[in-house]
């Protein structure tokens, strides 16, 4: 069993190592076979086990950052910071165990692995997406957002497509390897040939994909766009007496970043300036007759530049149930005049809402961090003249309905900010802008990315990465970005595939007592 049980947590540390900060991607496509190896011969349930110890070691490696934020920030002693990660990583590899679970039982019934194993992968990761509030963190495709021509398919399938693909692999590989008994040796020839089949249509895709896209950047017209990264510390970010400093330090960047740009010509649309999620941390707008001086502030920024403002601040609204707060994004136009803005859709549980308030009501008590906003509707737009902007606020970019929904409603730029002051210097930062890099493939539009510590970057439509910041550091950047036609076939049609797959999976559930799925 020691054999079995190396194995399985082996195969969690191979995905580890697969993304970031280590980037070891080429582990996707063998990181499953340790746990593929432990789980021959094993009843269901010890699968299920096996199953949950990798997802065990995957998540607490993944996910090591969570400690740093509840304990650095949520004034949690470690022990209990050490708990939270504990039972979230507990919680995700629950999809981990009945994976294994799955793969034994389909072995039991001799169903074909090689189609079910990707399947139920699949399905459980379109669960991880939404039961729950969801949590699609590091889905298995998103640790291909560095190879291009492998990303492409994702514009029909989703990141659920890519991690069906990579599950295939290593069933393939598995096949490939393991000893063959007398007269299945033809059997290797079609599971080489499917392979090689696969790979072909995967690569042949990506190309013709890569070369269109490209003649549509190239034909589209191109918006100027700068990001701009203060680098507040979060420990100071909310200290009334540094407000003003912050916005200093933004005006400082902005005019700075635009200063070096000096190939504006005559008559040229102003540039879109962005800065990261409540880069300016205060109540902006609040007062209905005047401005505050930190309104002015802001806004003469805008004037001044002669810019578009895409900023963050908190928002209060009094209505008819009360007061409601928003994390909300502001746009100003070169005037200073507000003409729209954009209310966070998908808030953080346990960070800007306590789920089942009744019942979780002490929560709140002992993590006073923990913000009471309201929602704000799914799939909102930004008015712009260029093109309407697609708005993901910080943790909304993992959620590919959120920014598909947006692009349905005619967005042509998406644009992510973000305070990743939480994360310090782990791998979290990391990991947060690699998943963005699949929005933008998805719908076929380009990303900007503005982060208060970073990583700020800019992503074309094609999912290549043109510029990221240092981390923890100031930067700015401008960049002329696309302004692309955007939807694809995943625009249009959702997760369809993954929800195929969860359909053919519930069916050999459901039917495979009648007849085998071979």
């Amino acid at each position: 069993m020691l054999p079995s049980l190396l194995a399985a947590g082996f195969s969690g540390l191979l995905l580890v190592a697969a993304f970031p900060r280590w980037n070891k991607s080429y582990l996707l496509a063998v990181a499953l076979l340790p746990l593929l190896w432990a789980l021959r011969g094993q009843s269901r349930w010890t699968a299920f086990g096996l199953g949950f110890l990798s997802g065990l070691v995957f998540y607490l490696g993944l996910l090591s950052w969570i400690v740093y934020v509840t304990h650095v920030f949520g004034k949690l002693p470690l022990p209990l910071a050490f708990g939270v990660l504990l039972l979230l990583a507990g919680y995700l590899s629950l999809y981990r165990g009945l994976w294994a679970w799955g793969v034994v039982w389909a072995q039991e019934r001799q169903i074909r692995l090689l189609w079910f194993a990707p399947a139920l992968w699949v399905a459980l990761e379109l669960g991880q997406t939404y039961i729950i509030s969801g949590f699609p963190w590091e889905l298995l495709g998103h640790g291909l957002y560095r190879h291009p021509l492998l990303l492409q398919l994702a514009d029909l399938t989703g990141v659920y497509g890519l991690s069906f693909l990579l599950v295939l692999v290593n069933m393939g590989l598995l096949e490939l390897l393991a000893p063959t008994p007398r007269g299945r040796r033809f059997r290797k020839l079609k599971v080489l040939g499917l392979l090689l089949v696969v790979l072909t249509g995967w690569l042949g895709y990506g190309y013709w994909r890569l070369g269109q896209v490209s003649q549509m950047i190239n034909a589209s017209p191109k918006l100027k766009v700068a990001v701009v990264q203060g680098n507040i510390k979060q420990g100071e970010k909310w200290d009334p007496k540094i407000v003003q400093a912050t916005l200093e330090t933004y005006g400082r960047l902005t005019a700075k970043t635009l200063e070096r740009d000096q190939d504006r010509e005559t008559g040229d649309q102003p540039p879109l300036v962005i800065w990261p999620e409540t880069a300016a941390p205060f109540f902006f707008h609040h007062l209905p007759d005047r401005d505050t001086p930190l309104d002015t502030m802001v806004k003469e920024t805008a004037r001044k530049n002669r810019i578009f403002l895409l900023f963050g601040a908190p928002a209060a609204e009094k209505r008819a149930e009360g007061e409601r707060l928003f994390n909300r994004a502001y746009l100003l136009d070169p005037e200073g005049k507000v003409v729209g803005h954009y209310d966070k859709a998908h808030l953080v549980p346990f960070g800007e809402y306590v789920p089942l308030e009744r019942i979780l009501f002490f929560v709140s008590k002992m993590v006073p961090l923990i913000g009471d906003f309201a929602e704000g509707p799914v799939g909102k737009v930004v008015p712009f003249p260029e093109s309407p902007l697609g708005v993901l606020i910080c943790y909304e970019s993992i959620f590919g309905y959120l920014s598909r929904a947006q692009v349905q409603n005619g967005a042509r730029l998406l644009v992510n900010i973000t305070n990743d002051a939480w994360f310090g210097d782990t791998s979290a930062p990391y990991q947060h802008m690699s998943m963005a890099v699949l929005r933008a493939v998805e719908n076929r539009v380009a990303l900007a990315r503005a982060a208060n510590t970073g990583i700020s970057a800019f992503i074309n439509g094609d999912g290549r990465v043109l510029w990221t910041s240092p981390l923890n550091q100031e930067a700015a950047h401008t960049l002329k970005l696309p302004v692309l036609p955007g939807g694809s076939f995943y625009t249009a049609y959702g997760d369809l595939f993954a929800w195929t797959c969860l359909v053919l999976v519930a069916m050999a559930l459901l039917f495979t007592r009648q007849r085998r799925w071979t």
